[in-house]
Parts: structure tokens; C-alpha cells; sequence
């Protein structure tokens, strides 16, 4: 603007400078306020349960991390999450009218809501069942601060998957899994061994990991003890396979890692690919 043509402007274009200031500050804050508007509804946690004490301890929790928005009313817990599509859920089971075992399936049948990872907040001891129907952890009651916030972060790390270990001395399966994976478009790699598993954990960098847990002579076991201990490879989830059902303790001992536990003895050769494709469609966030 060309003051010096005229002096009588410079006054009134002062006036301009701090108008112009304050309408940019004004939209700066108001993009501000946007983002963490954005950010606040992307990290929200939908929090179900009868008790209103329960959902204030979450809330006390979370509170400095996550937008925790409470829902005592399991009748309106489908509605609820469809509105606000959370981060993640965390559900009571013991609730009147509608148990969280009925909730759950329900939010799992849901295309709109199937996706969203729930996290059983519950005094009963069923995490097989829980499992099962799709829950993505388990934690019984009383909810310690840190567990709880670290299963809520590792859901955030979650990536897209692209490469895939699988864990098994039975070639057979192995062929089986990886002819189906490699179909469907995944980078896939196979270990027949613990040694060869930790080295292929190390060059191969997987996004995921299937893992027989029972395998004969080799301890699936240890594998996850690897995984659980050594630096940059924590946050790897995996698909578990089984010859029979884990107890509450060896469950507890995989610390939450686990995306879903199928068992071959059980299920179909069919039903076993099904089962994998769609765990690992629910992982694949990206």
C-alpha cells in the first residue's frame, strides 16, 4: 500500500496493521483449536460401564492423553460408538439388560463398528470367551493406570501390514498359510525354527508375526519371550496357533501382544485361513 501518496491514510492503515493482526491471530488460534479439535475426536476413547465411579477412574486415567467420553447404558452402546467412532472402546461384561458379551457382539457384527478394538474392563475371568468374540485385550479389574495406557498406546503404533512372519515347523502349514497370504498380496517369509525364527525377526522386519505356540521341540514360547525383551520389535502383533487351549497364565504371560489365538486342532484347514485374513484385516490399519 502506497502511504506516502497519502499522509492522511497512515493513521487509519495503523488501524488496518492491527486489525490484520488480530484476524490472523484469530484464525490461527481457530486452526489451533481445529486441529485439536481433529486430534481430540482421532484419540477418543469410548468408555462403557454401568458404574459411574469406573468411568470417572478412567477418566482420571486417560484423562491427560485421551478424550474419554462415558456411556452408562450398555443399550446405547452400538448407537454411541457409530457416532463418534473412538480410538477404542473399553467395556464392562457385568451390566443390566445387556450384558457387555451381548455389546460385543454386536459392535463385532457392525460393519461401521467391527474395526474398533475393544478392551474388556471386567471382575470376570473369561478372557478365552472374550477373545473369541473379537476383543482385542483383556484386563481384569482393578485396572492398574500404566496397563491400561500401554495397550491404548500400542493400538496407536499399530500399522498397515505388509510383511508377514510365519512361525511353524509343520511345512505343510506353513505352505498352506503362505501360498494364501503371498495370494492376497503379502510380503511372506517362514522360519521351521526358534533360531531361524529370531533371525528372520531381526533381517526380515515383519508388520506381523503367526506364530505356532505349541510346536514340538521348539519353544514357541521363547520366541515371545524375544519378542518382549529385545529393542525395536515390542510392538509387533501377533496371530497365534495352537494344538489346545492356553491357560489364564500363559495368556497373561504373552503381556497383551496378541491379535488372535486359533486353534488347529479345531478348526478347519478353510476356517484357519478365514480366521487369519480377517485378524489381520482388523491389525491393518493403514
Amino acid at each position: 500500500m502506497k502511504i506516502a501518496a497519502y499522509p492522511e491514510k497512515v493513521d487509519f492503515c495503523k488501524g488496518c496493521e492491527v486489525l490484520k493482526n488480530i484476524l490472523l491471530e484469530s484464525e490461527d488460534k481457530y486452526k489451533l483449536q481445529r486441529d485439536e479439535t481433529l486430534e481430540t475426536a482421532r484419540r477418543t476413547v469410548l468408555a462403557i460401564d454401568d458404574n459411574p465411579e469406573a468411568i470417572d477412574i478412567l477418566k482420571k486415567y486417560l484423562g491427560t492423553d485421551y478424550e474419554v467420553v462415558g456411556l452408562l447404558s450398555s443399550e446405547k452402546a452400538l448407537e454411541k460408538a457409530k457416532e463418534i467412532k473412538p480410538l477404542a472402546i473399553t467395556l464392562d461384561i457385568l451390566m443390566p439388560k445387556k450384558d457387555g458379551w451381548q455389546v460385543l457382539r454386536e459392535l463385532k457384527s457392525t460393519p461401521e463398528t467391527q474395526d474398533i478394538p475393544v478392551i474388556i474392563l471386567s471382575i470376570v475371568e473369561e478372557k478365552k470367551l472374550g477373545f473369541s468374540l473379537g476383543a482385542t485385550e483383556y484386563i481384569l479389574k482393578p485396572v492398574e493406570k500404566d496397563v491400561l495406557l500401554r495397550k491404548l498406546r500400542n493400538l496407536e503404533k499399530t500399522r498397515k501390514v505388509k510383511r508377514i512372519l510365519i512361525i511353524d515347523n509343520d511345512p505343510d502349514t506353513v505352505r498352506l498359510i503362505g501360498n494364501v497370504m503371498k495370494e492376497t498380496g503379502y510380503e511372506v517369509t517362514a522360519a521351521y525354527n526358534e533360531k531361524d525364527a529370531i533371525r528372520s525377526i531381526q533381517d526380515f522386519r515383519p508388520d506381523l508375526i503367526i506364530l505356532n505356540l505349541t510346536m514340538p521341540e521348539m519353544g514357541g514360547f521363547d520366541v515371545v519371550e524375544y519378542l518382549k525383551t529385545a529393542d525395536g520389535v515390542r510392538d509387533i502383533p501377533l496371530i497365534l496357533l495352537t494344538q489346545k487351549d492356553l491357560s489364564e497364565k500363559e495368556i497373561d504371560d504373552l503381556n497383551g501382544m496378541i491379535q488372535g489365538i486359533l486353534n488347529k486342532g479345531v478348526l478347519t484347514k478353510e476356517d484357519l485361513l478365514k480366521e487369519i485374513k480377517e485378524t489381520i484385516s482388523k491389525v491393518s490399519t493403514g
